[in-house]
């Protein structure tokens, strides 16, 4: 596996950033200052998404029990740092990553996808669209991850649960429906006129 923190000077920024949160959590030092400066820094850079993003599917992909406090306060914070800032056309390399791998560096893409709509209210909608759109073309691994986040991570809504039983059919062999929708059809709610609440 490449190594983000000696190749990649982003990546060594990141993993600089993510000690320094780290170190904050274990003594409750001053240290945080630092990790927010360089997360701050590299949440404005736009054009280094794209190198974000792909740190953050590497790091998913480290196995080293040593680090993993480490690692998870990295994923973590880029999430929910830089991921803020993260706008709809920012996703489309995630998206590729996930559609054209369907192993190791796709599932992790799709895993910080899927983390990027359930942090951020205002990427959820592409990111459920896309999921719609893709689901049929998602391997084995892909559609367990998936269903993971509807069932588990995302809001407990009607539509999330009718596309979470999509994937759950597909995944055992039931092909949609052409006509099918896959976020389900809401009933509306109908109340008798005397009931006011």
């Amino acid at each position: 596996m490449e190594n983000t923190m000696t190749t990649n000077p982003i990546g060594e920024q990141l993993w600089q950033g993510a000690a320094a949160f780290w170190k904050h959590e274990q003594t409750h030092d001053g240290s945080i200052v630092d990790g927010l400066e360089i997360f701050g820094k590299l949440s404005e850079e736009e054009y280094h998404f794209n190198a974000i993003s792909l740190v953050y599917i590497l790091a998913n992909a480290e196995e080293n029990p040593n680090i993993k406090g480490l690692k998870d306060t990295l994923l973590h914070a880029i999430t929910s740092i830089i991921g803020a800032n993260y706008k709809k056309e920012h996703l489309h390399f995630l998206e590729e990553r996930a559609q054209t791998e369907k192993t190791g560096q796709g599932i992790h893409a799709l895993d910080y996808y899927l983390r990027l709509g359930s942090y951020h209210e205002s990427l959820r909608p592409q990111v459920i669209d896309f999921v719609v759109d893709h689901y049929t073309t998602f391997s084995s691994e892909q559609l367990n991850l998936t269903g993971f986040y509807l069932y588990n991570v995302y809001p407990k809504t009607q539509e999330y649960f009718s596309l979470f039983q999509t994937i759950v059919n597909f995944h055992k062999g039931i092909a949609p429906e052409n006509n099918e929708n896959p976020m389900g059809f809401l009933e509306p709610e109908t109340k008798p006129w005397w009931k006011f609440w």
